[in-house]
């Protein structure tokens, strides 16, 4: 019998679950929680986890699933309040990076990086993708796939803020997302030979 994710039970259920396996993840890493860690933790019976997930990535898609629908609705948020379109996801996604630095350091560590990762990346290309058109001046746009152009701006992105979490921050949000857009964009647009739009090179914040 499946189950209806708007039912305060089940919504009850899985937020119990969740906040359960982000505490185990925090204190002994995501490889080695078992099931039972989690039930245990959760203070649920085996067969409730089970009626709601597969398998702990399954569980571990869910709460990054829930984290992402904040940033979705935070970047909506800024740019109804008139923050740059284009500029926005980038930064909200750096600040999430550092306001959940200690789950991600853990999570980038451990056998469960590809599903974390790979869930940032459809995000990430999503969101880029609503507004590409914020990038381009009417005219300029490249005769390329909009997934193609997401994808690979995105890889590169994502590949950045796990370099910049690795490497203890070494540079503030605000940079991060400036560069991130030079190297995404300009560069982009150069090598297909598109000079419509300009873009200075940020600079590096003094010391």
């Amino acid at each position: 019998m499946s189950l209806n994710p708007d039912d305060p039970r089940v919504k009850k259920t899985r937020r119990g679950l969740r906040a359960a396996f982000i505490k185990l993840i925090l204190q002994k890493g995501y490889d080695s929680i078992a099931i039972q860690d989690i039930t245990d933790e959760a203070e649920a019976a085996r067969i409730t986890f089970y009626r709601h997930y597969r398998d702990k990535e399954e569980l571990l898609t869910d709460c990054l699933n829930e984290l992402y629908e904040e940033l979705i609705e935070k970047t909506e948020r800024e740019i109804a309040a008139g923050a740059d379109p284009g500029s926005s996801p980038f930064r909200v996604f750096y600040e999430h990076l550092e306001e959940q630095e200690k789950l991600y350091r853990v999570l980038f560590s451990s056998m469960g990086t590809q599903t974390v990762v790979n869930r940032m990346r459809q995000y990430m290309a999503q969101r880029l993708i609503e507004n590409l058109d914020t990038f381009f001046e009417r005219g300029a746009r490249p005769a390329i796939p909009d997934e193609i152009i997401a994808f690979h701006i995105v890889s590169a992105h994502l590949g950045l803020g796990i370099w910049w979490l690795e490497n203890n921050k070494p540079y503030p949000v605000e940079y991060l997302t400036q560069i991130s857009m030079w190297l995404s964009f300009a560069g982009l647009l150069r090598s297909l030979g598109i000079e419509q739009m300009t873009m200075p090179m940020p600079v590096p914040p003094s010391n």
